[in-house]
């Protein structure tokens, strides 16, 4: 039986070699047919680019075959009239020569003509001769026409512009169709070939196992041979041919491609049907078979590639009796090297994205097969390092551009497709780690640390790859979202655990700060680089009170304000290295400044107390000012500002917090100080000659005053058993109302922050006008009650200090829209109306004003107020020239009269009657008088009727 099986063998051995010529000289004249129509396409594609330069040079040729023409008739005139006047001396059969023949003797002497002119008299032939051009004669063209018998040529059009226009993404769809048609037209009978010999193979081991004359070893083997046949046939072919290309879908890479489909299948059938081999040897097999296409598609070309990435890939899932390994990530990792690195020399787009596409698929499959198995995260850290590192890069990864995605140079993917691609890959990396780590929360530690070391790798080794600039904040934004547990439901770490966080951070932003410093020196783009460094300890800083917050509540403490000094002093280190550095950043050292005084805001809350906080505030807004003045800070200095706000902020969240138990003593400390401050700050503003930041602090003095009169009232009053709630909307009302004036005086004198003053003073304003009204509406007229002595009382409080706060401000800050003021000031009105007429009320009522019923005495005390108020708006009116204010007054005397007339007047009788009308009168002369003498509104226009108050 064995020696039938050989002679089978040799028999097959010998036609094959007897053929072999026979193959190789088909191979031979289907690569010279290929060669001669690639010649033929490249042929055809020029004569299609010359066709509109032809059919544009047509009309320049018409021109000069008219212009030679002329020329050569003039000068045959000019010839035959040289000749007549020339006595001829020639023989008869001279004379009988043809004319033209005369013609050429005669010129035969004189000097030779323009070669220009030579060429224009020539005919011209056509070019080339296309169907949609129609040919003419140089016999017919126009000899013997006179040029007005001529008729005009139409243009024929190209049949190119008839055509529709294509789009990229069908020219590219038709390219590969034409493409796959064209080889499969050109190679169907070798690929037919190949496949009948795999069939053959195929059914001759059929007839073998069908007859029991191979035993499965013998199976295997046949089937291993026959494939390794294949593939040296195919080497061997290509190795004697040297000289020609290897055709990517010819018969030798078809030979190839079968005899690794044969050992991919005798593999897999060794373990699967036979069980001659394990798992792991079948796994190893496999990717021997996988490594030797993906190896082989150097010489041959994508289709053995494609073979090799896919066998390789989804071999594994062909055992399917193995165990899971840790070795699987090492396999896995070592195909994504071998198929970048076939990318990189051969430029394969493809290849690369199928690839990591499928290693992708395969830690997922692998982390929900080992889940316990936190190999994961080094498994993405592997698969980006090698995606930057092979394709094109090196090691260290290198580009020979520095464009990065804010460039438009960087969307031609053929040239950045190495960038792109580490881009694509860093983003699903961060989009996995992410997923994996809100999944399971073992992972967190060791993702951490692996983003922690991309992290530093990223900004020490890829200088020479700029374009990869900006996967630091991808990176950064992973390392803090997954230390700091925010996506999710946060994961709550260990005691132990919390110290090894906080060290790596500090290690990680002190580390990135001084890199990026460094890489700033060499890069193309250093403010880059010096905005990172200068960004990173506030980005720690932030990072540590999120982490304190939802890790460590205990770091929220005195004993926690550590991790703040620390961002301070890396802060402050780069403000000095970037002033004394060899360069002048001045934009980059006033940031880090900035910066720098800012860090001093959480480290002083968490620091001091809720008493010292305002004070540390109002001495960090002095300091700020002196360092700039110290180190020349122009846009640094403005900080002081946020520690005056905040001074402010935390003096009244302090008042607020503790409103029923405050005294004096706690008092003087709370606002003393921060009033001394502002004070000392007003002086060094004036003695600088800086208005702006004088006013700055006298309108914080302003602010912290207003605070302060309501708390000392409030303590004045403290034996009152709840505060009425018309008082406590008064406070309010007065604080915004200050508030508003602390704005319009930074307004007239500073240009700084205009729009955020602007916000500021229409938010103030509003929360004015609500706390005014609420003030209005509740009103003790209904159900509360008045206590106090005049100017102390609680309606001062509630209505008459807002009202003169808002006249203040209208009258002598106002710089701005006019009918934002109109309404404030028709607010103050009517809170000082309401002030008096409550006044008077309490004054005969008590400090119930909700009885019923109003005393006579009680009606007068109105009508006097009444005239007094009218008297008092047209005084205004006529000091001010405001005619409208005129006119509210005498508005207001026609009211009081009205009273006077139908309610004061009607329990009169006799002498009090005439006594009262005749008062009365008088009065209204008088103030009629002097409306006439004083309130003499000159005739102006309706624009300049009302002038705006000027600042003062």
């Amino acid at each position: 039986m064995y020696i039938f099986i050989c002679a089978i063998l040799v028999v097959f051995t010998v036609t094959a070699y007897s053929l072999r010529g026979l193959l190789l000289e088909i191979s031979r004249k289907l690569n010279y047919l290929n060669q001669e129509l690639k010649a033929l396409n490249i042929s055809v594609a020029e004569l299609k680019e010359q066709t509109p330069q032809h059919s544009a040079a047509a009309p320049e040729e018409s021109k000069v075959q008219e212009a030679g023409k002329t020329a050569a008739v003039s000068a045959a005139h000019d010839v035959v009239r040289s000749a007549q006047s020339t006595p001829i001396e020639a023989p008869k059969a001279k004379q009988e020569l043809p004319e033209k023949e005369t013609f050429k003797h005669e010129e035969a002497p004189q000097e030779r003509k323009p070669e220009a002119l030579e060429h224009a008299q020539a005919p011209k032939k056509p070019k080339s001769k296309r169907p949609w051009e129609t040919p003419v004669s140089t016999q017919n063209s126009g000899a013997g026409l006179s040029p007005a018998t001529q008729m005009p040529q139409k243009k024929v059009p190209h049949p190119a512009e008839f055509r529709p226009k294509k789009t990229p993404l069908d020219t590219w769809f038709g390219r590969v169709f034409k493409n796959v048609f064209e080889n499969f037209k050109k190679n169907w009978v070798v690929w037919l070939g190949a496949l009948s010999l795999g069939f053959g193979g195929i059914f001759f081991v059929q007839y073998g196992i069908e007859n029991g004359i191979l035993s499965p070893s013998m199976r295997v083997g046949c089937a291993l041979a026959f494939g390794l046949a294949l593939i040296c046939g195919a080497e061997f072919a290509r190795r004697k041919h040297k000289s020609q290309p290897v055709d990517p879908f010819g018969p030798l890479v078809a030979a190839a491609s079968g005899g690794l489909a044969t050992l991919f299948g005798a593999t897999v059938g060794a373990y699967s049907l036979y069980g001659l081999i394990g798992p792991v040897t079948a796994l190893i097999g496999l990717a021997v078979v996988s490594w030797l296409a993906i190896g082989g598609g150097l010489i041959y070309g994508p289709v053995l590639a494609t073979i090799g990435i896919l066998g390789a890939y989804y071999s594994p899932l062909l055992v399917s009796g193995a165990e899971p390994s840790a070795m699987l990530y090492l396999y896995f990792a070592m195909v994504l090297a071998s198929s970048l690195a076939v990318e990189r020399l051969q430029k394969w787009i493809w290849l690369s994205a199928l690839s990591i596409l499928s290693v992708f698929v395969w830690v997922f499959l692998l982390y929900f097969k080992m889940p316990d198995l936190n190999l994961t995260p080094v498994m993405l850290a592997a698969i980006l390092v090698l995606t930057i590192t092979v394709p094109a890069m090196g090691l260290p990864p290198k580009t020979p551009y520095s464009w990065w995605p804010f460039d438009k140079e960087f969307l031609n993917y053929k040239q950045t497709y190495p960038a792109l691609l580490s881009y694509g890959v860093g983003a699903l990396v961060l989009v996995l780690a992410l997923y994996f780590t809100h999944q399971n929360a073992g992972l967190v530690r060791p993702m951490v640390l692996v983003f922690a070391c991309l992290l530093v790798t990223h900004v020490f080794f890829l200088s020479k790859a700029e374009s990869l600039d900006l996967m630091a904040p991808g990176l950064m934004f992973g390392f803090v979202i997954m230390l700091t547990g925010i996506v999710g439901n946060p994961w709550v770490f260990e005691a132990t655990d919390q110290l090894y966080y906080l060290v790596l951070l500090a290690v990680v932003i002190s580390v990135l700060t001084g890199g990026s410093l460094l890489r700033a020196r060499h890069s193309v783009r250093p403010d880059y680089w010096h905005w990172t460094a200068i960004a990173l300890p506030s980005l720690g800083a932030l990072v540590y009170s999120v982490f304190s917050a939802l890790q460590a509540p205990w770091l929220i403490s005195p004993a926690g304000s550590f991790g703040y000094v620390f961002a301070l002093g890396l802060q402050a280190c780069i403000a000095v290295y970037l002033r004394k550095g060899p360069k002048k950043f001045e934009l980059c050292v006033e940031g880090s400044s900035a910066l720098a005084f800012l860090l001093v805001l959480p480290f002083s809350y968490q620091f001091f107390g809720e008493i010292m906080l305002p004070i540390a505030m109002m001495v960090g807004a002095v300091a700020v000012l002196e360092l700039s003045d110290l180190f020349a800070l122009k846009r640094a200095r403005t900080t002081f500002y946020v520690f005056l706000s905040a001074a402010i902020f935390f003096t009244t969240q302090r008042y607020f917090a503790s409103y029923e138990s405050t005294t004096y003593a706690d008092i003087a400390v709370l606002f003393l100080p921060v009033l001394f401050l502002s004070a000392v700050g007003w002086w060094r503003g004036n003695q600088r000659e800086s208005a702006s930041e004088a006013v700055v602090f006298e309108t914080t003095a302003w602010a912290a005053l207003s605070v302060l009169a309501c708390a000392l009232l409030n303590v004045f009053y403290d034996d009152q058993a709840a505060m009425p709630r018309y008082v406590d909307f008064g406070s309010y009302a007065l604080i915004f109302a200050v508030q508003v004036c602390v704005q319009l005086k930074r307004m007239t004198v500073s240009t700084s922050f205009p729009t955020l003053r602007t916000y500021l003073f229409f938010s103030y304003w509003g929360l004015m006008l609500f706390t005014s009204l609420m003030a209005i509406l509740l009103n003790p007229l209904y159900r509360s009650y008045v206590f106090g002595y005049i100017p102390v009382d609680s309606l001062s409080i509630a209505y008459l200090y807002p009202a003169v706060a808002m006249l203040v401000a209208t009258e002598r800050y106002w710089g701005f829209k006019e009918i934002p003021q109109n309404i404030t000031r028709a607010v103050a009105g009517v809170l000082l109306v309401l002030f008096v007429g409550l006044e008077i009320r309490a004054f005969w009522q008590g400090s119930v004003l909700s009885a019923q019923g109003v005393m006579l005495e009680e009606l007068y005390s109105y009508t006097v107020a009444m005239l007094i108020f009218s008297v008092g708006l047209i005084s205004v009116a006529s000091v001010k020239q405001r005619k409208r204010v005129g006119q509210v007054g005498l508005a207001f005397i026609g009211v009081t009269c009205l009273k006077v007339f139908f309610i004061d007047m009607s329990g009169l009788y006799g002498l009090a009657r005439a006594t009262s009308f005749i008062g009365l009168g008088l009065t209204l002369v008088g103030i009629a008088w002097a409306n006439n003498r004083f309130l003499s509104f000159s005739q102006q226009s309706p624009a300049n009727e009302e002038p705006d108050p000027q600042p003062q």
